[in-house]
């Protein structure tokens, strides 16, 4: 991490400004409301830093691509909205920026690079999702200037983002305020807008249209809120602004607000831009931040985990769970989670993998509704599915690697779009794990059983039986381990299609199956091959013939990752992993496998892992700590837990690690609390292994339906039943907690 980020009681703090590292401060330091999302950048612009730059950003391997640099990067998304890319395909638009305050003392204009600033702070508060910063700016005139900016984005009014900015000054000046909305953006170096104009409304209110490459309308409107300054508004072609100029006395504080509002043609309420503005012009600041700290409360009473003993550990977990709560909407099922936690257009606000495997297990166990919303997504988006495996000539449905919101393929690099095809099996995995955390909905009796036969039938008709084999296989696939893209019969996606055939056989008629096919799918799930050489599990057949990754001599210096070391061809024909790839499939399905199995695959496999992927230390530390591999556990702990904090090194520069982020969830309450997923037992069921540095850990989980609330120390274990049922659990032994009993069990007694 870096020297100049402190972590704090439910806060991420910087002090002092660099260049070199704001625009991961501008990542980390990301607000949003599900609905409309903003970098955390700062209010002016710095110098020679143009948000225009064009140019032709083309199809690579984002973990090994290089970025354009630039001083800031400025940020506004709302998911869903996506644009046509000359190279890249559909793409989540960068929309106008409406941040921006501009502050000139005398003839001097603040910016961070280049103004004399003194004791200067930038604070996340991750329990209310307000950002501050303040500082003293020393002018060229010698005046000193206390400039606070605070932020937040409406968790209760979707779409608005309030400003408000103290300004207090020793001595008189002459102050100018600049402020407006700026589209002279782009995405991944492209211009997605083709008409833009603006207008004043009432000398009050200035309001930017915007029509873009895929003919969504979008309106801007942003108003100040100041008493006795008066503004002039100054519209341009691509910009906008409101300006004032006037004498600040010395000692009075000017208080003064921003209000912006976004609103789309894709959006369900009929409410433009400058109604949403309208709407709050009676509402201090004040109650409009009480009202959205009223919704984080509510959200963090349903999820908090408390680490006691280790301050960086605890702030890192909360900074997560944050990036979660914020990137997830509620009550859309349009879209999901995109692959920067829209944060950021580097991964074009797709959707992958991601929402399964890492999203949905802290939804489900946290505010299983929200679970639902993302699983949902997969249903309504199943049309998408069936056009990709209609792409591909096969029957069926085949979901995308990276999906829009309509579940289209849009994926610009062959080896993922063509052979990545494990996701289609992972979303049936992600609709099964909540079904079976909450039996109730009865979710697989339902719409969900559809995308599970529609799936079934494409991965029969993807099957091959070669040549002197009994058996189908699976040919030209990809497994987790992207560095090897073209391999056959691949474990996990082996073990993956297994279940969906599985699954298929036992809801198949509840989603349109006819019974000869219920009757295939249970026949070949069964054939299904999983590579083994004695009691090890291989990748794939042909793993142990590839050649020797030689690590020392073409990867010696391990500050970047594998992939910018050697070439591509070099990656494809080697032992080399990503990240876990068997192992992430025994993660799954612990159940069907020995522990004997799973460490000998660990031992096999962790000297041919590279872990250039985010995704690969979460998986590695909850299977160390199922093999009581304690001081290994919490090594990929601390590689998992901070990357995004790792501001030096570029931490979430392009975007927050939002897969990355339920892995860090994952670790602690799978890991560490070693709470067994409902695909493993009925049961409630711990085994705990606490880090040295931690005293306590206390967490909330709903089980079944039934909200809990657990701590667990070096002693005991405490697990409080919050809800209306009775619980059964599993600590050593079998027994129940009642509704509103708090069940303490000894820890060595159970040892």
């Amino acid at each position: 991490m870096s020297r100049n980020l402190f972590l704090k009681n439910w806060t991420l703090e910087s002090s002092g400004f660099s260049v070199k590292t704001n625009r991961a401060y501008e990542g980390l330091f990301t607000q949003g409301s599900g609905y409309l999302h903003v970098r955390g950048s700062l209010e002016e612009p710095l110098p020679n830093d143009s948000q225009a730059n064009t140019y032709l950003r083309m199809p690579a391997n984002v973990t090994a691509e290089k970025f354009i640099e630039g001083k800031s990067k400025w940020g506004t998304y709302i998911p869903g909205l996506f644009g046509n890319h000359p190279t890249l395909g559909r793409e989540m638009i960068n929309l106008p920026y409406s941040l921006g305050i501009v502050l000139k003392a005398g003839y001097e204009q603040l910016n961070m690079e280049t103004s004399e600033v003194h004791e200067f702070s930038r604070m996340l508060d991750l329990k209310n999702a307000l950002l501050r910063r303040s500082f003293r700016w020393q002018t060229k005139f010698g005046v000193e200037i206390l400039v606070v900016f605070d932020r937040f984005v409406s968790q209760a009014r979707p779409g608005m983002i309030f400003q408000r900015v103290e300004i207090i000054s020793d001595k008189d000046i002459n102050l100018n305020i600049q402020g407006g909305i700026d589209s002279d953006v782009r995405t991944s170096g492209f211009d997605h807008f083709k008409k833009v104009n603006f207008a004043c409304v009432n000398s009050q209110i200035l309001a930017c249209d915007v029509n873009t490459d895929n003919d969504e309308n979008i309106q801007v409107a942003t108003e100040f809120v100041a008493d006795g300054v008066e503004w002039i508004c100054k519209i341009g072609e691509r910009a906008a602004e409101f300006n004032s100029a006037f004498l600040l006395q010395a000692g009075k504080k000017l208080i003064l607000e921003k209000r912006s509002a976004y609103s789309t043609s894709r959006d369900t309420a009929d409410s433009s831009a400058t109604e949403k503005l309208k709407s709050s012009a009676c509402q201090t600041w004040k109650s409009l931040l009480h009202e959205h700290c009223q919704i984080w409360n509510r959200w963090w009473d349903a999820c908090d985990v408390t680490i006691t003993g280790n301050r960086e550990d605890q702030d890192a977990i909360r900074c997560a769970m944050y990036h979660m709560l914020r990137s997830q909407s509620c009550g859309d099922t349009r879209i999901a989670v995109d692959a920067k936690g829209v944060a950021g257009d580097a991964y074009f606000g797709r959707y992958f993998w991601d929402t399964e495997m890492y999203l949905v297990p802290f939804f489900t166990y946290t505010m299983p509704s929200r679970a639902k919303d993302l699983t949902d997504f997969r249903i309504q988006s199943l049309e998408g599915a069936r056009q990709n495996a209609k792409k591909y000539g096969y029957p069926g449905a085949r979901y995308a690697w990276e999906s829009d919101d309509k579940g289209n393929e849009c994926c610009p690099c062959w080896q993922y779009a063509d052979h990545e095809v494990h996701v289609t099996a992972d979303v049936v995995y992600g609709i099964a794990h909540l079904d079976r955390a909450v039996p109730e909905w009865k979710y697989l009796e339902k719409e969900a059983a559809e995308v599970v036969v529609e799936t079934a039938k494409y991965w029969l008709s993807r099957m091959n039986t070669r040549d002197g084999d009994d058996f189908p296989s699976l040919l030209g696939v990809m497994g987790p381990d992207e560095y090897s893209p073209i391999s056959n019969n691949n474990a996990y996606t082996n073990n993956m299609v297994r279940f969906v055939l599985e699954l298929g056989s036992r809801v198949g008629l509840s989603g349109g199956a006819t019974e000869k096919e219920v009757e295939l799918f249970s026949r070949m799930a069964e054939k299904l091959p999983i590579p083994r050489k004695d009691d090890l599990i291989l990748q794939c057949e042909d793993f142990e013939k590839k050649a020797d990754p030689l690590f020392e001599q073409f990867w010696p210096d391990r500050s970047g990752c594998y992939a910018s070391a050697v070439s591509q061809e070099r990656l494809y024909r080697s032992k080399n992993l990503k990240q876990a790839d068997v192992l992430m499939m025994m993660f799954l399905f612990p159940n069907r496998f020995a522990k004997s199995q799973i460490e000998l695959a660990w031992d096999y496999y962790l000297p041919y892992t590279t872990h250039d992927s985010s995704l690969s230390a979460c998986v590695h530390s909850i299977i160390a700590n199922r093999l009581d591999k304690c001081k290994e556990a919490y090594e990929f702990w601390e590689k998992g837990a901070f990357l995004d904090l790792d501001i030096e090194h570029g931490g979430a520069s392009q975007g927050i690690h939002i897969a990355a982020a339920g892995g860090v969830w994952q670790m602690v309450i799978m890991g560490f609390a070693g709470m067994k997923t409902a695909f493993e037992t009925d049961f409630f069921t711990l085994t705990p292994r606490l880090p040295e540095t931690w005293r306590c850990l206390s967490f909330t989980v709903v089980w079944k339906g039934v909200p809990l609330f657990v701590e667990i120390d070096r002693r005991e274990i405490k697990i409080t039943n919050r809800g209306e049922k009775a619980l059964d659990v599993f600590v050593g032994e079998s027994f129940k907690v009642m509704p509103g009993q708090c069940k303490v069990i000894d820890i060595q007694e159970y040892r």
